[in-house]
């Protein structure tokens, strides 16, 4: 019984001892020696109805601190423009954020693997446009000013033209849409894209009007290096920029006339390079030194590190079975 009670009171004290270490670890990782943070926002919303002439230009670019391809390629970019005369009724909304997170420890915290980290470095780019709207083109006149303006109304005859562009610049990728000299149009949108992902729903019916679809995955290209002169690798870098004339996906698309289309398209890009090391003592894990750093302190413990009672050898089969 004295035996029983004291293995509880060493486990009870492991335990205390565990959770106080994670909880000094909570409170270093939430006190960083330096904490820098930078966030832009951007969000549009509007809803328009009415009868005339109207002229419109949105646009935005969200760079990403942490992109691959340098400061002037990275991130996320959006457009969208219109014309017309006529009758619209629109709703619509673009939505924009970029934010940077960047935190140091002198004395180095530890993550929830139990790994020491001394920075850590977050970068968040994304762009969504939706729209919902009719448009009815019809010529119009009317009196601007006075005098001569008021005697003379000014005539607005512009067929209809939308024209809605989103790119990915970290994934090198673009989705395009434009609708031109249109008598009617009817259209739904939702478009985005994030660090991965380049996305452009379309639901529209056109009337006797033009529409254009293109899509654009280029490969990448080294637009960080700088080679010097008669250097080999002045020659992979032009290897490199014919890259952009040879792209991985291409779709080009028009239709002209009265139409009803509906296309859902996305583009996924990914990557990340992963480094894998072998323990020291591979016998069936990582041994004491996979352990993590609140169980390490903890318990003070290797046991298992040299105990390969759980290794398994592959046996070959018999000749013959």
């Amino acid at each position: 019984m004295l035996a029983l009670f004291a293995l509880i009171g060493m486990t009870a004290a492991d335990n205390g001892e565990k959770e106080k270490l994670i909880r000094e670890n909570d409170a270093a990782y939430d006190n960083p020696t330096t904490l820098e943070e930078k966030n832009l926002k951007f969000n549009f919303e509007q809803n328009v109805s009415g009868t005339g002439f109207f002229t419109t230009y949105k646009y935005a670019q969200m760079p990403d601190a942490l992109g691959t391809e340098g400061r002037l390629f990275n991130g996320v970019e959006a457009k969208n423009r219109a014309h017309g005369s006529g009758k619209i009724d629109t709703d619509s909304n673009i939505y924009a954020e970029s934010s940077y997170t960047n935190k140091t420890w002198i004395n180095g915290a530890y993550d929830e693997d139990g790994e020491v980290i001394q920075d850590e470095e977050e970068s968040t780019n994304v762009i969504q446009m939706k729209e919902d709207s009719k448009m009815t083109y019809s010529p119009l006149a009317m009196g601007l000013g006075s005098r001569y303006y008021d005697l003379h109304p000014i005539a607005f005859n512009a067929l209809l033209k939308e024209e809605d562009w989103i790119k990915n610049r970290n994934g090198l990728n673009s989705l395009h849409h434009r609708v031109d000299q249109a008598h009617g149009l009817n259209k739904v949108l939702d478009a985005q894209s994030d660090a991965t992902n380049n996305t452009m729903n379309i639901e529209e019916d056109l009337v006797d009007g033009r529409a254009h679809f293109g899509v654009l995955q280029l490969q990448g290209i080294p637009v960080d290096e700088e080679p010097e002169e008669d250097s080999e690798e002045v020659q992979v870098l032009g290897l490199a920029m014919k890259a952009w004339k040879k792209p991985l996906i291409e779709l080009d698309e028009d239709y002209l006339g009265n139409f009803h289309i509906k296309k859902n398209i996305n583009l996924y890009t990914y990557s990340e390079e992963e480094e894998k090391e072998d323990s020291w003592l591979p016998c069936c894990s990582g041994g004491f030194s996979d352990m993590n750093y609140a169980d390490t302190k903890a318990f003070k413990s290797a046991r298992g590190v040299f105990d390969c009672t759980c290794f398994k050898p592959n046996r070959p089969e018999k000749l013959g079975a």
